[in-house]
């Protein structure tokens, strides 16, 4: 597929199975919402610390300037993350925020759509249906009632377990979200390599996040940004105390790769998240 095809072209209106079935089958939301993270490099991570600010920046597929978040899972993945490298600004950061106070989102998605467009999912992707098709509601219930919905709850969902016979349970005229179930089921942790970015809830923002207003509520980055044995990083702790912010850090190591270190903040995230539900 030309990533033309991909998308919906004007005057055609976009199928909402998704929102449809989540809603007939969840009409009230029972959870609150968790954290959103954003993961970004150490480099620019450090920018956005000091700063207290999350910028948007021009998507390559939507062409609009927008600031991306996955609903709990640290999920993004780098173009260049399976490659060594020996500096510390090429490695994850990750941010964990509130959604509570922020705007309505300007689009919701039950994948990464970044990775969608680029052909990731292509072995199991319908190519006669857009991108749009499996857009969901702009707004934070639409992304709780899928979760409810499709996983049964946000820590199933965090482990990428999508109900057992969900795809039993759906005509199979309703392509769109049994298309779906193929694409999150990418996200399988009993593959040889599962893509969690498949399964995870995309959120992007039209405004600027501005961490200094309380939204900011985890930090994740290596333990070497902070301490080394030729010195301290004080200006950068003096960022984090400022946001009144929380943080974990990971041991990093030279001339290993990105993405080897994306376990370990999973499983950070994952243990803050056992923590709020408890």
């Amino acid at each position: 597929m030309t990533t033309d095809t991909r998308r919906r072209p004007r005057g055609v209106v976009a199928n909402r199975e998704l929102v449809e079935l989540a809603k007939a089958a969840c009409p009230t939301i029972s959870v609150a919402p968790p954290d959103l993270v954003h993961v970004t490099s150490v480099g620019w991570g450090r920018r956005i610390i000091s700063g207290g600010m999350l910028e948007r920046r021009q998507c390559s597929v939507f062409g609009k300037e927008l600031v991306y978040f996955f609903v709990a899972r640290p999920a993004y993945r780098f173009g260049r993350g399976d490659e060594k490298n020996d500096q510390l600004n090429f490695f994850p950061f990750a941010i964990a925020l509130s959604p509570s106070a922020l705007p309505a989102p300007y689009h919701v998605f039950p994948f990464d759509t970044g990775a969608y467009m680029a052909g990731f999912y292509d072995e199991v992707v319908d190519p006669s249906i857009y991108v749009e098709d499996f857009e969901l509601e702009p707004d934070l219930a639409s992304a709780i009632r899928h979760i409810e919905w499709a996983f049964g709850g946000v820590e199933a969902y965090y482990d990428a377990k999508v109900k057992s016979g969900l795809a039993s349970s759906i005509p199979h005229w309703r392509s769109v979200a049994q298309n779906w179930v193929r694409i999150a089921s990418l996200a399988s942790t009993g593959r040889e390599k599962p893509d969690r970015r498949a399964s995870a809830i995309e959120l992007a923002y039209a405004q600027p996040v501005d961490l200094r207003q309380g939204h900011a509520r985890l930090l994740v980055f290596p333990e070497q940004l902070l301490e080394d044995p030729n010195g301290a990083n004080s200006t950068l702790l003096k960022s984090i105390r400022d946001l009144n912010v929380d943080f974990e850090t990971y041991d990093w190591r030279p001339n290993e790769t990105p993405d080897s270190f994306a376990e370990v903040i999973a499983q950070i995230m994952r243990r803050r998240l056992g923590s709020a539900a408890a």
